[in-house]
């Protein structure tokens, strides 16, 4: 057997090996597999340990009159006025202690945003615009053989002065 802590499927074999659904013929072959390998004997005793734990843990007690104080929590907030219901917004769903690293690059991300915005040139403040024409080539080539003719051949002297 190839150990499936080197496969994709490890967890998936190993979670259901401890939990007693792995089919009894690869169940057997993993069994005799943990026996030569120490790596997948500490993962079983770590997942028979969590199995364990989580059979062992009992949920605290709900009080007798939580739901009474849950429907009336919902029916203050649907009473509530809506020009009142914006301070939701307002509250992070989190700590404020994880929302700090965030705010100061929200900011910074704002004051180049600003800064982008300012900077920009605006095309009506005189900025060239370039534009694609259609080209007539015979056109370009008979301004080129104007402009070869009225070219002279040969300069003529500088006079002193």
């Amino acid at each position: 057997m190839i150990c499936p802590i080197q496969t994709k499927e490890s967890a998936e074999i190993l979670v259901d090996y401890c939990a007693g659904t792995l089919d009894p013929g690869r169940a057997a072959e993993f069994e005799k597999h943990s026996e030569e390998c120490a790596d997948c004997r500490r993962l079983i005793e770590a997942q028979r340990e969590v199995w364990e734990r989580l059979g062992g843990w009992k949920p605290g007690a709900v009080s007798p009159d939580f739901d009474s104080r849950l429907y009336a929590r919902i029916a203050q907030e649907e009473a509530a006025p809506r020009w009142s219901q914006w301070r939701r917004f307002l509250q992070p769903a989190a700590p404020y202690s994880i929302w700090k690293p965030v705010l100061p690059l929200a900011a910074a991300c704002a004051v180049l945003a600003i800064g982008f915005l300012i900077r920009m040139p605006n095309s009506r403040d005189g900025a060239k615009q370039v534009s694609a024409e259609n080209v007539d080539i015979e056109q370009v080539e008979k301004t080129l053989e104007d402009l070869d003719m009225l070219t002279p051949l040969t300069v003529p002297p500088a006079r002193p002065m």
